[in-house]
């Protein structure tokens, strides 16, 4: 890769950059489709909490081999086997009739960008020199973060129309991103194909043993449960209440507050180190979290407090995202893919998982409730990202 032209370089930055965004836009516009989906399938709004884990379960399954499959086979294969599914699953979603229907579409997804996701990431890596990797990195968590946001934030507006369209667009990126994968299948960042199943798994237990892989991907698990189990919820929570193009609005806020941190997370690991970056994110999330315990309801008075709130929390998780990316992209160079794979598989098994652990307390007490859950979560995250800084960014460059 070394040897290729800048300008193609940056070319195949810039495609890595749009697919990454993908996988967040997809996986989040449906905190605005509640209600239209209910609506169009004849079911009851909280019904469609399960288009959730039918996503994030098989995504973040799948994310616990891929990285390890690209490290072996190859970053090029793989990613253009996880967008060939992904696309009949955009295809079923456009077609959905049922829920059942629109399920077995968001798995589909969830299993193909599952092989794209961290090999994206092991890819950007590869064609980045050692001293830039912070920086990339925080742009590529930046580009999520903003998919994050903007999914809600666009299919708000695009359901106006008809929320299949929003399907459409998606399909449409994924084909253009295949056949322009596929013009460069010839430039191979990992040789791969000698090793086999062995390799693989060698690998992932090799690095699952370590005590900085460990607290990597329980900071991941838990990051989960406080920045993204934040929208999730607030989501749930004003269904009915506000218009969704208003709630749409406050989760693009979320989304750019959370592209700025992983901007300024990039180069604040390169200029200072991650430690500056880790204090920076858990000041954000804890003034989030002041925010949403003291005025968490789910009443229109509170929704601009609330939305101060999430902005914080943007901040929090595009900043805290990074550097645990970071992390696992310089504790062992040489398995990247194995680590951007767990990482990823980590983070997104807690999304899944925050649907159902959380609304035991939305139940009982409302989402005044789960903001306090959430801010228990963020101690104990607090914990063990201070042991993570300590134990893995001595091997960082």
């Amino acid at each position: 890769m070394a040897a290729e032209p800048k300008k193609t370089l940056k070319f195949i930055e810039l495609i890595i950059f749009i697919l990454f965004a993908l996988g967040p836009l997809v996986g989040n516009v449906i905190l605005v489709l509640f209600g239209v989906l209910a609506s169009d399938f004849l079911v009851a709004p909280q019904d469609i909490l399960v288009a959730i884990p039918s996503f994030m379960f098989p995504f973040a399954i799948i994310q616990l081999f891929s990285g390890a499959i690209s490290d072996v086979k190859g970053r090029i294969p793989v990613i253009l086997f996880g967008l060939s599914i992904f696309g009949v699953g955009m295809a079923v979603a456009i077609l959905s009739f049922s829920l059942i229907v629109f399920v077995v579409a968001n798995v589909l997804a969830g299993i193909g960008f599952g092989f794209v996701n961290p090999v994206l990431i092991a890819f950007l890596t590869d064609i980045t020199p050692g001293p830039k990797i912070s920086k990339k990195i925080g742009l590529l968590a930046a580009v999520s973060n903003l998919g994050v946001g903007f999914g809600p934030f666009i299919g708000g507006m695009i359901i106006i129309l008809n929320w299949r369209y929003m399907y459409v667009i998606f399909l449409g990126i994924t084909l253009i991103g295949f056949f322009i994968i596929f013009s460069l299948r010839k430039i191979q960042s990992i040789a791969g194909g000698k090793d086999g199943i062995r390799t693989l798994f060698t690998h992932l237990s090799q690095e699952i043993r370590r005590l900085p892989v460990i607290l990597l991907v329980l900071a991941a698990f838990l990051l989960s449960h406080t920045s993204i189990a934040t929208i999730i919820w607030t989501s749930q929570a004003f269904t009915g209440v506000i218009p969704e193009w208003i709630a749409g609005s406050a989760i693009a806020l979320f989304g750019t507050m959370g592209f700025i941190g992983g901007l300024i997370t990039g180069i604040l690991i390169k200029r200072k180190s991650v430690k500056y970056a880790l204090l920076l994110g858990m000041i954000s999330l804890f003034v989030a979290d002041a925010i949403l315990v003291l005025f968490g309801n789910n009443t229109i008075d509170a929704f601009p407090f609330i939305s101060v709130g999430l902005l914080f929390m943007g901040i929090a998780g595009g900043v805290i995202i990074t550097s645990v990316m970071f992390f696992s992209q310089t504790i062992s160079p040489e398995r990247r893919g194995a680590l951007a794979g767990l990482t990823t598989a980590s983070l997104f098994i807690g999304n899944a998982f925050v649907t159902s652990t959380l609304e035991p307390f939305f139940i009982i007490g409302g989402i005044s409730l789960v903001y306090i859950v959430i801010l228990g979560v963020s101690i104990i995250l607090l914990a063990v990202l201070l042991f993570l800084a300590k134990s893995a960014e001595k091997k960082a460059y």
